[in-house]
């Protein structure tokens, strides 16, 4: 077992950088799950503004009007003076303003002019103050061209303005609306797994693929298959430990919470094939490299490359439809397609489970394919060393 010996001996030497990239990894996912764990719940309210209406109709529906946004915003008594106006919103003590015309109702309500309004520049909250309005005045019209009088119109919008609808959110997916805390922490794990294996495993395989250690192995007693042996031994050992560091960190964080989601199996399966990838990946990239300056700089590309390409560092949604494309072709892609699954589903059903198996399978067949690329280019250079 000398290879397998000298194998673990390589990795002790590479345990500080191990655990530091395990802290960075605790660090990103903890604190993206305490910014953005909770977001979901409390994104969606109702917000009052501060604004101001200028009645110069002083008529049963302009008086409407106002009263009807008095319900959902603040209105503020301002003189009707342009430079106290630009002050006021210059200061953000107002951000909307409304100008009432004179005959308000033959101009507006039955005819083609809109409603003069004043935003604060660059403020997305004035267009739900214009969609307010244009509510009022659509509902009246509605209503007078029904054969209602114009304050039987403007009572009724008022009154159903002040209506509180009762209403019973459905948990469709079992976790309230609310990412689970430890699938932040699963959706951050393919950077500290491909980086620690890809590191570790990178210098292993050069110092084995040092040409004095080559030679040094050939003369020995231990056949070429002893040594393939114990090399996959050393991986299969390595790559286990990585992965049981990275399952005790949600328990040791969450506990009884992860412990206890119905999914865990699935988590669990899904990080494992991870690690599967990440070795496959790790041995590839080994094989192709000769020195260890250059480990730093390839590990970098990968691990990050595909971290921001496949919905790691960045969420899927936001990524554009051009960079999915790409990410098709990237393992990591499919873990997070699986961990997505898990993390919006408290239990899967018949049709999700296929789908995360499906991206299980596609993960294995990417590890497949890189682990034959590697044995083909190291049957090559050993040929071509004779």
């Amino acid at each position: 077992m000398t290879v397998f010996k000298g194998f673990l001996t390589i990795t002790k030497r590479n345990l500080r950088m191990v655990f530091l990239y395990i802290i960075i990894f605790l660090a990103i996912s903890l604190l993206t799950q305490k910014m953005l764990g909770t977001q979901g719940a409390v994104s969606f309210k109702q917000e009052r503004l501060n604004i101001a209406v200028l009645d110069r109709d002083g008529g049963r529906l302009a008086e409407g009007l106002t009263e009807y946004l008095s319900v959902y915003h603040n209105i503020k008594d301002i003189p009707d003076d342009e430079s106290i106006l630009q002050d006021r919103l210059f200061y953000r003590e107002i951000y909307y303003i409304v100008t009432i015309p004179e005959d308000f109702e033959n101009k507006v309500l039955h005819g083609a002019q809109t409603l003069p309004v004043t935003k604060v520049p660059g403020s997305t909250s004035g267009f739900y103050v214009d969609q307010q309005i244009n509510t009022f005045i659509n509902s009246v019209r509605v209503m007078t061209d029904g054969g209602f009088s114009l304050t039987d119109a403007v009572e009724k919008v008022k009154e159903y303005s002040q209506e509180t609808p009762d209403v019973t959110m459905i948990d469709k997916n079992g976790h309230g609306g609310v990412m689970p805390g430890h699938a932040f922490m699963y959706q951050y794990m393919p950077y500290i797994i491909i980086s620690i294996l890809c590191y570790t495993l990178g210098y292993i395989m050069i110092e084995f693929n040092k040409p004095d250690v080559r030679k040094r192995m050939r003369c020995s007693a231990v056949s070429d298959r002893t040594l393939n042996t114990q090399l996959f031994l050393g991986y299969t050992v390595v790559g286990f430990a990585v992965w049981c560091i990275c399952t005790i960190m949600p328990v040791f964080v969450y506990g009884r919470q992860f412990l206890t989601d119905a999914n865990l199996p699935f988590y669990l399966m899904n990080s494992f094939v991870l690690t599967i990838v990440s070795l496959t990946l790790a041995f590839f990239s080994g094989s192709l490299l000769k020195s260890e300056e250059l480990i730093s700089a390839v590990v970098n590309v990968l691990s990050l490359g595909m971290s921001f390409l496949c919905g790691v560092f960045v969420s899927m949604e936001i990524l554009g439809k051009g960079v999915l494309t790409v990410a098709h072709f990237l393992p990591v892609y499919w873990y997070e397609v699986s961990n997505n699954l898990l993390a919006g589903n408290k239990s899967l059903s018949p049709a999700q489970m296929t789908e995360f198996f499906t991206g299980l399978g596609i993960q294995l067949l990417f590890a497949a394919a890189l682990f034959g690329a590697a044995l083909v280019f190291r049957k090559n250079r050993a040929q071509t060393e004779g």
